[in-house]
């Protein structure tokens, strides 16, 4: 706890000099500047257009489903989920303008840094100066392919936000309401994105926690033990009706070069630190930040196993940093196919936010003094690079792209040239998606591209 050095120096328990409100202040104002930066993005350069992996996402608003059929919908290897349920009827006030998404994806974005600053807070005592990491690491804009590009809501950003919530969930007093909120969100994750990969943390600790209930002979084990089953039976949900469907036709398992996985996720790392060039130095600074990470999560497993569920900071850490690490493994296994390039791609960015998040909490444990000071200044100056790039000639020659094929398409309605006009392939196979006849659908009832037309 931050304030056990005051505790130490002869001051009341819970004692905060009047100057300590001011770090409070400075935290909130740069997450204040950054959360207008990701605003300032979307209003500048978002376009009006539905743009691959969307063309298929929104497929049931086509069909007008109803809300079920977008939080079930399968895409790729995962589900949609909240995201795109409450994107969807958004799109739905908003003439489909694709822009609302963009909007909805940075909201959650905020929100969900907000609430991992409330965490910390909870867990770990007050704001203090260092704490300016978490927006840093929260609203960079390496991962601007998440509001301007195509991967959903559902894939990241909503997953993300209800991944600090489950946090939240695993710290709160009162059992019934602990356990009924970690059903409750387990289940929208294993639904929204890659949020899957909870279903594995939560059977994990609910089992760890019905044996130390049972071991220690005093504590009810009831609570723990339905929460279990209900997280499995939601688990088992997820697969009916489900088929394999791989994001990359190259997929294979295993990979011909098992040292590929490694390698993969050491650069996801690398990008996420604003290592962009190279291949060698990028892969072995990513590779150390992935056994940083695993001895990370390894401590604080035994940490749990030894003290118990009630160590909230050593639980929260253990989730944050097991996440990250199986979203990394799940994206080597299913892209190193692609090439070691694929590794860089912005949108990879967001779920790593968890680990980074979980080895500055990790570094909060340790008792105050300089060698902690030190180890935390030196995450934040680690990270600072890759929030402070400003990505702008990535992120203006996409939308440039963008607003090119769209006022192409408005002229001429040949999908094909102005694939070729724009340098922007909007789908890569428009039959499959039928993408003729939805341009057609849009301009009849003049929805996205259409909207504003005269």
């Amino acid at each position: 706890m931050f304030n056990r050095s005051f505790e130490e120096m002869g001051f009341p328990p819970g004692f905060e000099p009047p100057w300590w409100r001011y770090f409070a202040v400075l935290v909130w104002g740069v997450a204040a500047v950054l959360a207008y930066r990701f605003y300032w993005v979307i209003t500048t350069y978002a376009v009006n257009l539905f743009f691959l992996d969307e063309w298929d996402i929104y497929d049931p608003l086509f069909q007008a489903s109803p809300w079920w059929r977008f939080f079930l919908e399968q895409h790729g290897p995962h589900r949609q989920g909240l995201g795109v349920t409450i994107v969807a009827w958004l799109l739905k006030g908003a003439h489909w303008d694709s822009r609302v998404q963009a909007y909805a994806i940075g909201a959650a974005m905020v929100l969900a840094m907000a609430l991992a600053v409330r965490l910390k807070a909870i867990v770990f005592g007050s704001l203090c100066l260092v704490d300016i990491i978490i927006p840093v690491i929260f609203l960079g804009l390496g991962q601007w392919e998440i509001l301007l590009s195509s991967p959903g809501p559902s894939d990241e950003a909503f997953a993300l936000l209800l991944l600090v919530l489950y946090c939240l969930a695993w710290i709160q007093r009162r059992a019934w309401f602990r356990y009924t909120a970690i059903v409750a969100l387990n289940f929208l994750l294993i639904y929204t994105g890659f949020g899957i990969f909870v279903a594995v943390i939560t059977l994990a600790l609910l089992a760890v926690d019905c044996y130390q209930k049972l071991k220690a002979g005093n504590g009810n084990v009831v609570g723990p033990f339905l929460a279990w089953i209900a997280a499995a039976a939601s688990l088992g949900s997820f697969f009916y009706g489900y088929v394999f469907n791989p994001a990359a036709d190259c997929f294979q398992f295993p990979y011909r070069n098992f040292a590929a996985y490694p390698w993969f996720m050491g650069l996801m790392f690398a990008k996420f630190l604003g290592i962009k060039h190279g291949v060698v130095f990028p892969s072995l600074v990513g590779i150390a930040v992935v056994i940083v990470l695993v001895g990370v999560l390894a401590r604080n497993l035994w940490l749990v196993l030894k003290r118990g569920m009630a160590q909230g900071g050593i639980l929260v850490v253990a989730i944050l940093t097991g996440y990250s690490l199986l979203y990394a493994a799940a994206a080597a296994v299913g892209r190193v196919c692609l090439g070691m390039g694929a590794a860089g791609a912005s949108r990879y960015l967001t779920l790593l936010i968890p680990a980074f998040l979980g080895i500055y909490f990790h570094l909060l444990m340790r008792r105050s003094g300089y060698q902690r000071t030190l180890l935390m200044s030196m995450v934040l100056l680690t990270v600072l690079p890759s929030c402070v790039q400003r990505n702008h000639k990535e992120i203006e020659g996409f939308s440039a792209m963008k607003h090119a094929w769209k006022d192409c398409y408005r002229a001429i309605e040949n999908v094909q040239y102005c694939d070729s006009f724009s340098h922007l392939q909007l789908y890569p196979r428009p039959p499959a998606t039928h993408l003729q006849d939805k341009l057609n659908y849009l301009k009849q009832n003049r929805l996205n591209l259409y909207a504003n037309a005269q």
